[in-house]
């Protein structure tokens, strides 16, 4: 995937959260993409993913990625650093 979708800006006014986010928490699936869209907001979109109950992790990087920029300036949740600890990780949610 490119970008996931996530909360917009002021998405805690508008209520304007992409759909991509509960499907997410609904559908047993490995997401590997560039981040959350750079016009999100990204900290408000890891939060939501939180509540979700929605692993969120990043491959060997500190900082969640901004799609088109490998750094945001937000702490991931949750650094991998190997393919192995990728599918652990998903084998032990799916459980």
């Amino acid at each position: 995937a490119g970008g996931i979708g996530g909360v917009h800006r002021d998405g805690h006014v508008s209520m304007d959260v992409s759909a991509d986010l509960l499907e997410l928490s609904r559908t047993p699936v490995i997401v590997v993409s560039a981040g959350i869209k750079s016009i999100l907001d990204i900290e408000r979109t890891l939060e939501n993913l939180e509540t979700l109950a929605v692993p969120t992790v990043t491959y060997r990087a500190d900082e969640f990625p901004a799609f088109f920029s490998p750094a945001s300036g937000v702490p991931t949740p949750w650094r991998v650093d190997s393919v192995n600890e990728i599918v652990r990780a998903y084998l032990l949610g799916a459980t």
